[in-house]
C-alpha cells in the first residue's frame, strides 16, 4: 500500500501512523510538539486565574517531574533505543522530548568537551520569548532563576540517567535584549569519590 502524504482523502477506518510517509510523520511530530508546548502555556494562563504564580510554578514543576520520571524519559529511551549513563545520553533524551531542544524551536548549541562534559546553550526559547513579550517577569524568575523550574527539571532528567550528572547554570535570563542567548548550562558527570 502506498504511503499517504496527507489525510485529505476518505476516512480510513484502520488508519495508523504506519500509513503515512516519513515527511508527513515528521510534520505531524512537529505539530504534536507545538501542541504540547501550547497545552502547557494554556494551562498556565488558565491556572493564573485561580492561584498565585508561586503556586502555579510549584504545581507545574511537580507535574513535570512526575511526567519526566514516569513517561517522558523512559518512553523516549525505549522508543529510540537510547542507552547509556553519560551526559551525551542525557542530551539525546532532552532533544527528543515532546518539548525537546531541537533546532526548529530552541536552536541549541553543544560544546562537547567529552562524553561527560558539555556546555549546552539554548539560543532561543519560545516560553522566554512569550514572557518577555507580555512583560511577565515573575514567570521568567520562577522558571529561569537558579533553583527554578527549568534547572530542577533538567536535574531530574540528569539523575534518571546518572545521579552523578550535575546541571550547572552559567547564564540565565533575564536578557538585556533579544539578541542574547536564552540560557547556557554546564552539564558534567562528577563521580563521587
Amino acid at each position: 500500500m502506498a504511503e499517504l502524504s496527507d489525510y485529505s482523502g476518505p476516512l480510513k477506518s484502520d488508519a495508523g501512523f504506519e500509513d503515512f510517509s516519513r515527511d508527513t510523520l515528521i510534520k505531524l511530530l512537529k505539530t504534536y510538539s507545538k501542541i504540547y508546548l501550547g497545552y502547557m502555556g494554556n494551562w498556565n494562563s488558565v491556572m493564573k486565574q485561580y492561584m498565585s504564580a508561586d503556586q502555579l510554578i510549584k504545581y507545574e514543576t511537580e507535574v513535570y517531574i512526575k511526567t519526566a520520571k514516569q513517561l517522558e524519559a523512559p518512553g523516549v529511551m525505549k522508543a529510540l533505543n537510547i542507552k547509556g549513563n553519560d551526559v551525551i545520553t542525557l542530551l539525546k533524551i532532552m532533544q527528543m522530548l515532546p518539548d525537546g531542544a531541537r533546532p526548529d524551536a530552541y536552536a541549541p548549541e553543544y560544546e562537547i568537551k567529552n562524553n561527560n562534559h558539555v556546555i549546552y546553550t539554548i539560543k532561543t526559547c519560545p516560553s522566554l520569548n512569550y514572557w518577555e513579550k507580555v512583560g511577565d517577569e515573575k514567570a521568567i524568575h520562577l522558571t529561569c532563576d537558579p533553583g527554578g523550574m527549568e534547572e530542577v527539571t533538567m536535574q531530574i532528567y540528569a539523575e534518571l540517567i546518572n545521579p552523578d550528572i550535575k546541571v550547572i547554570p552559567l547564564k540565565l535570563p533575564p536578557r538585556k535584549n533579544k539578541d542574547e542567548v536564552a540560557c547556557v548550562w554546564e552539564i558534567k558527570l562528577e563521580p563521587k569519590t
